[in-house]
């Protein structure tokens, strides 16, 4: 515990300096890059992709389900691995370990704006849900409140909890069209259901079965609201799959205004493989017992809930560079891309016959997903057309499935988008 202790006062001004130098100089994004809001034209964008090793062959638009590392991630994670292949032990030492966490979780912290201890190191967004729903505390007597729309990681962590200790899940559905949906319609219905008995609250920010986004901040108003008056004991604890909106949206973790927030960041975020964040409104650990031991003296809630055990740790190590690299970027400039992106291929794909969006028009209520179907058509055989013709899509029937799914990201370009229409438009899709 002393040495803990004593290797924290270091790790502390570790992070702080990392900190600074966040805010002080552009991150590891190469110079010509790292140039937010004054150089965001195509030839940076440009620029960007040519940090990745992905095939140029093909039209990349399912990167939401595992990032290709760019470049700089690449060379963090080789450094990491040479070291533990050359002197395996050596790197192993306690030491090693909670100094490089620490610089992980200290670039995770700069971004989302937060201290180092409300930073807590995960395996995937997947494992940051279950160490949550598996230790939030909730008393008998009261409920879980989600939704239908929620990915089945959330879905199972919540059964796997009512099968444990009998905790009542209700389950609803928060609008009935996703392409019209509003915020009023959001919070309304939310606002009919939240309940004297609702102690955790389990949303996902951005929908991957629809491509809403939800108003989080928004909900996070409503539901310290509710909280107003209630003992502690009783208040309602937001919880938020993050990962979609996690690296797309120029947000902080107070604007998001939750008590814990689940990411992970092998994709937007352009991560090593494996990697993903908690977040947490509090450094001290409450209203959640952890489930894994860590390999730390547990001090606040980002040591108590890192869970321990030997991991992939050239990756885990590598993971600030992917901060940095964003924050070099810049946030703002990131946001308005992707927003760029998804509205050009919203606008031609209005002009292919029998073609519906599913995912909301404003960027209010969307984020970095462009979901689609067309009457007559069978979203894997659309899907299947477009990898013919080297757009790598993808499709699915949860949610409010059968559709096909699509995310313009940073590593793709007009032309691609204007080129995904017209291949819509020629129909080979059809049987």
């Amino acid at each position: 515990m002393d040495d803990r202790r004593n290797f924290l006062k270091k790790a502390g001004l570790l992070a702080a300096g990392l900190q600074l130098q966040a805010c002080a100089s552009p991150g590891s994004a190469p110079a010509a890059l790292a140039s937010p809001s004054r150089d965001a034209g195509p030839e940076r964008w440009r620029q960007v992709r040519e940090q990745f090793d992905v095939d140029p062959r093909y039209t990349h638009l399912a990167g939401f389900l595992i990032t290709s590392h760019p470049r700089v991630v690449r060379e963090e994670i080789e450094r990491h691995r040479r070291r533990i292949d050359f002197n395996p032990a050596e790197e192993m030492d306690y030491r090693n370990i909670w100094r490089h966490e620490d610089a992980s979780r200290a670039w995770a912290a700069r971004y989302l704006g937060v201290e180092l201890p409300q930073i807590a190191l995960t395996g995937s967004t997947t494992e940051g849900i279950g160490l949550v729903y598996n230790g939030i505390a909730i008393r008998p007597g009261q409920e879980v409140l989600t939704t239908e729309h929620e990915h089945y990681a959330t879905k199972g962590a919540l059964q796997f909890r009512a099968e444990k200790d009998g905790t009542p899940i209700r389950t609803i559905r928060l609008f009935r069209d996703p392409h019209t949906v509003s915020v009023d319609e959001v919070l309304g219905t939310l606002k009919a259901n939240l309940r004297p008995s609702t102690r955790v609250l389990a949303l996902t920010w951005v929908h991957s079965g629809s491509g809403v986004k939800l108003p989080i901040g928004q909900i996070g108003a409503l539901v310290a609201e509710h909280n107003r008056d209630r003992a502690p004991a009783e208040r309602i604890l937001f919880c938020v799959d993050g990962v979609h909106g996690f690296g797309v949206e120029n947000a902080s973790f107070a604007e998001l205004n939750c008590d814990f927030f689940m990411a992970g960041t092998h994709k937007w975020m352009f991560g090593p493989r494996g990697t993903g964040i908690i977040c947490s409104r509090t450094p001290q650990l409450e209203n959640l017992s952890p489930t894994i031991e860590s390999f730390s003296a547990s001090e606040d809630f980002g040591t108590s809930m890192t869970p321990g055990g030997y991991h992939t740790f050239e990756h885990q190590w590598a993971l600030g560079k992917a901060f940095e690299f964003h924050l070099g970027l810049g946030k703002a400039d990131v946001q308005a891309r992707i927003h760029q992106l998804n509205g050009e291929l919203k606008a031609h794909l209005r002009g292919v016959p029998g073609l519906r969006l599913v995912t909301p028009d404003s960027p209010e209520l969307s984020a970095g997903f462009t979901f689609f179907r067309i009457d007559g058509a069978d979203p894997e055989r659309i899907a299947a057309y477009l990898k013919a013709n080297r757009v790598i899509a993808d499709a699915t029937d949860r949610d409010v499935g059968p559709l096909v799914r699509t995310a313009p990201g940073l590593l793709n370009d007009s032309d691609q988008l204007q080129r995904v229409a017209d291949l819509l438009r020629q129909g080979g899709f059809h049987a």
